[in-house]
């Protein structure tokens, strides 16, 4: 249940309204930017919600169940608050936006319509489409454990627990050369071995694409340089001398995380899961079958 101030329930009982729609977007990264459907710019929760490149909504459904209730937004791409770029690479993902019902001669008298999850976003040369996905979406995830060879952790998470800042593990520097969308080539503090990176993580620390993250797909010492093949293009300008830091990578095998990091206590897959030639095994003279666990080494 929602509750309205008592001046607000009065303008909205008066019969006669000034109301406007406000969305406010939280990127992941802490930045906050506010649009609203009125002609002039509004200040919610400290935040200037702009018209000029204001968005503009369908209609609001709200059901009773745990199906995701959706809601679509759409602007122009005429603003340097939303560009091109940052949707493409990647900057909205997971923000999470509200919608706001204001009186916008009294911008305090306010109510949040609900809350939800940027998803898909459609764009064409001049303008852009979004979904707005309701909470009840992460009743739609699968969790729990998944049982598999590999480990499911992410190299340097809580439940990894390898620190990424230590020595041989971290490694800052700058770029060298934008060779393609995918393919960069960065200069070191310190030299990782080649394919070291393979699997890692480039993040970009100062320059248009500061803050950004993308997954290295491959590591190759080329020269004096580390050359670096990307999993997805950067839409970003990506410019000779931005600083950035680069973390090794790990191929979720057992062998590696006992090997390379010593993290064996760690590794959170099942390596010794008998597969498919176990199960399709059949009595053999001379084999030892009494319930003892099936170890291979890794």
């Amino acid at each position: 249940m929602k509750t309205l101030s008592d001046d607000f329930e009065a303008h909205l009982k008066s019969g006669v309204t000034t109301l406007a729609t406000c969305w406010i977007l939280r990127r992941t990264d802490g930045c906050a930017l506010g649009f609203t459907d009125h002609d002039k710019t509004l200040e919610l929760q400290g935040i200037s919600c702009e018209p000029a490149s204001g968005l503009t909504g369908s209609e609001i459904r709200q059901s009773d169940g745990f199906a995701s209730d959706d809601q679509d937004i759409s602007g122009i791409l005429t603003s340097d608050r939303i560009s091109e770029a940052d949707l493409m690479s990647g900057r909205y993902d997971a923000a999470v936006i509200e919608t706001w019902r204001v009186n916008w001669q009294v911008p305090e008298q306010a109510i949040m319509l609900r809350t939800g999850y940027l998803g898909e976003i459609k764009r064409d040369s001049q303008s852009f489409q979004a979904e707005i996905r309701s909470l009840s979406v992460e009743l739609e995830q699968e969790r729990g454990r998944i049982y598999q060879y590999g480990c499911d952790a992410s190299l340097g998470d809580a439940r990894c627990g390898i620190d990424l800042s230590l020595a041989g593990l971290g490694f800052e520097g700058t770029v060298a050369s934008r060779l393609s969308p995918t393919e960069i080539t960065v200069v070191l503090s310190s030299r990782p071995a080649s394919g070291q990176l393979t699997m890692g993580c480039l993040e970009m620390l100062s320059g248009e694409a500061n803050a950004m993250r993308f997954d290295i797909l491959s590591h190759h010492i080329d020269g004096t340089q580390e050359r670096l093949e990307l999993w997805l293009p950067i839409h970003v300008g990506v410019a000779v001398g931005d600083a950035v830091c680069v973390t090794v990578g790990c191929d979720k095998t057992f062998a590696t995380c006992r090997n390379q990091f010593g993290n064996q206590l760690n590794f959170r897959g099942f390596p010794h899961i008998p597969g498919n030639d176990f199960i399709l095994s059949y009595p053999e003279q001379g084999l030892t079958r009494d319930g003892s666990a099936i170890v291979v080494e890794q």
